[in-house]
């Protein structure tokens, strides 16, 4: 009976660590805000007073509009950025 107990905590154990596919999907379904930033807007620039020196700004990035995107970069649920598999 003991042996039958470590034996199915082995079993368990290894179709845990070993990537299978139930577990992929439980992991899956959670957010981790990979895709937040598809909702981020511009923010209003910053106003200082007239009297307060600054030196002129500089865009290093400067953000482009590229319009919408037409890759599909979610998963299933719509909640996290999932790679394309890769090619053989």
């Amino acid at each position: 009976m003991k042996t039958l107990k470590i034996m199915t905590t082995v079993v368990v154990t290894a179709s845990l660590l070993s990537g299978c596919q139930m577990i992929r999907d439980w992991t899956g379904k959670r957010d981790n805000g990979s895709l937040d930033y598809q909702k981020s807007e511009l923010l209003a620039p910053i106003k200082l007073p007239a009297e307060q020196k600054t030196q002129g700004f500089v865009h290093l990035y400067p953000a482009i509009e590229m319009g919408k995107s037409n890759l599909d970069t979610t998963n299933k649920t719509g909640t996290q950025y999932e790679l394309p598999a890769p090619q053989r």
